[in-house]
């Protein structure tokens, strides 16, 4: 009795504690419901707090947001709260446009329906924009994380940040410890994190990217040269060209690709970006230098993709401009677009048909969205256009959308290097997560050894059950992701199986216990009441043992199940 009495007080002076931190926050005004709003400026910074002093969180520009409150900084003048691409924090309210009136009509909720409420905000405030754009879910079979991993040996970054880059079967010589490069190492496998921010069309739901998932049918009613012209001005696109071998077109680059989407069956205003997406604005590329020319980069693959993309053209007989375009196009149409692969995204990630991951048209991660974003030029004043969008729906998505990891030098390495223990069949592979058997006579050990920097994030201990059992080891990634491996276990009577785990850094943690004591204690909820209040900081293992849910932070969730373990309410 006295116990619970004490962890009564304990809980009770936290909550002035807390009271008197967050009461304490100036001018705060939480609304009544959350409210779109549009970011209109480029490389506007999220704030950690609402003042230019507090952490930056990210830089977005031009996109639609959340705002769910608002407050006075410490600059004295006014911020929003705002939520973006599953980031939460502060936007000068300068930068931040409030989106009136996205109370939608019966007829376009009903359009959306089949959308989860993660998607609708945004779908909301487009079509206070665009009136007569039509969305369409198009549901996946399967999850955004089991797609992530299917892709992760298709999908590459030029980013220099380690913490972009996979450590998966084929991205990651382990023995060695060099990553696995294209073209002389400028390009590089990109973590699965990296592949579902970009495979999340959540984050990409806004006046810039929305293209992304636009049918690339031609339509030669609201098709023409001058929504061309818009897209390719100020680039090399625009000036045309001199060949006294190729005068059917007059030398302009518009009227070829005008003909490229009559005979291929593409948005014209698709194939413009595409050629500037691959050659870029200047277009001084070797790849169209002549005699031959491959304006789509098409097979332009490998560490010299501009040789084997003229070995391509070559054998295609490519000897003029106006042929690789209209060609090239018609090969597009033939092999994507009426094929069903019609939109940008489809295009680049075929998800739809996931043992032909392979055709894909180009394995850059970003490569659809930038695309997507050179589209902005010509359709942003066209308020009354009518136009599909084609936008997926993943199986069991989460309420928020996959965040963009941090650039830093940090490991994506979550794979054990070996899972051992008398009778565990088949023999160990740190790249298959699932099909593992073990069968237990009595109490039992399974040995984990990690990799330096990443942490064992499971169950110390398992009390199995005469029968079937199936147990999760999981494994913490210095970058702070996770990644579970789950084996079946047999057991002949009711046992305990104990996981021991090693490397240079970790160890078994024990969930509550955050002082490496090995019990939970009062001073154990202690310890997490300090580190909500910012007077300690739990670090490493004590960390890990404070986050009881494994969801990666320390909240007032945790400190709630370590008061009712104490209470005896909870196992943990």
């Amino acid at each position: 009795m006295n116990g619970l009495r004490r962890i009564s007080c304990l809980f009770l002076s936290f909550a002035v504690l807390i009271t008197a931190v967050f009461g304490s926050v100036t001018g705060f005004i939480k609304t009544n419901a959350a409210q779109p709003g549009y970011v209109n400026g480029t490389n506007v910074r999220i704030r950690e707090d609402a003042g230019t002093n507090f952490r930056q969180l990210a830089e977005i520009s031009n996109v639609y947001v959340t705002i769910n409150g608002e407050k006075t900084g410490t600059d004295g003048k006014l911020w929003y709260e705002i939520e973006y691409g599953g980031i939460h924090g502060y936007m000068h309210s300068d930068y931040v446009v409030k989106v009136e009136g996205v109370s939608s009509d019966r007829s376009f909720e009903e359009q959306i329906s089949a959308f989860p409420e993660s998607y609708k905000t945004a779908l909301r405030a487009l079509h206070s924009i665009y009136p007569n754009w039509r969305f369409y879910a198009d549901n996946i079979n399967m999850t955004l994380d089991e797609l992530a991993k299917l892709e992760v040996v298709r999908k590459v970054t030029d980013d220099k940040s380690i913490s972009w880059r996979s450590m998966d079967k084929g991205s990651y010589d382990w023995g060695s410890g060099n990553w696995v490069s294209e073209e002389d190492g400028r390009w590089h496998y990109a973590s699965r994190e990296v592949i579902k921010y970009y495979m999340d069309p959540r984050n990409f739901l806004n006046e810039q990217y929305i293209y992304t998932y636009m049918k690339q049918n031609y339509d030669p009613s609201s098709q023409n040269e001058e929504g061309v012209r818009k897209i390719v001005s100020g680039t090399f696109l625009e000036n045309g060209y001199y060949d006294p071998n190729d005068t059917a077109y007059g030398g302009s680059y518009i009227a070829v690709i005008m003909e490229a989407a009559r005979q291929s069956g593409i948005n014209p205003y698709i194939l413009a970006a595409t050629i500037i997406q691959e050659q870029g604005t200047k277009g001084t590329s070797g790849i169209i230098a002549g005699p031959y020319y491959n304006f789509f980069n098409i097979s332009a693959n490998g560490n010299d993709p501009v040789t084997s993309g003229i070995n391509y053209a070559k054998n295609k007989g490519w000897n003029t401009r106006s042929k690789s375009i209209i060609e090239g196009a018609q090969f597009s149409g033939n092999n994507y677009v009426s094929a069903g692969q019609n939109t940008y995204f489809y295009i680049n990630y075929n998800i739809k048909d996931p043992e032909n991951l392979w055709h894909q048209y180009a394995t850059a991660v970003h490569n659809a969205t930038s695309s997507a974003g050179r589209l902005v030029k010509t359709y942003k004043d066209l308020k009354s256009a009518e136009l599909d969008f084609l936008i997926p729906v993943y199986q069991n998505m989460s309420d928020t959308a996959s965040q963009l990891p941090e650039k830093n030098g940090n490991l994506n390495n979550y794979y054990f290097d070996s899972i051992s223990a008398v009778g565990l069949t088949p023999s160990f592979d740190r790249f298959i997560y699932n099909d593992y058997s073990l069968k237990v006579s009595g109490d039992s050990t399974i040995y984990v050894k990690l990799p330096e920097s990443a942490e064992y994030a499971g169950d110390s201990s398992y009390n199995l059950n005469s029968g079937s059992n199936r147990i999760t080891l999981r494994v913490k990634s210095q970058s702070g992701y996770y990644n579970e491996y789950y084996i079946d276990v047999s057991a002949d009577s009711p046992c305990r199986l104990t996981v021991s785990a090693e490397n240079n850094s970790a160890s078994v943690v024990r969930k509550g216990d955050t002082n490496g004591d090995g019990k939970v204690t009062l001073i154990d909820l202690a310890n997490v009441q300090r580190h909500l209040l910012g007077l300690i900081s739990l670090t490493g293992n004590n960390f890990a043992g404070a986050d009881t849910n494994s969801d990666g932070k320390i909240s007032l969730i945790d400190l709630a199940n370590i008061q009712r373990y104490l209470l005896g309410l909870l196992a943990l």
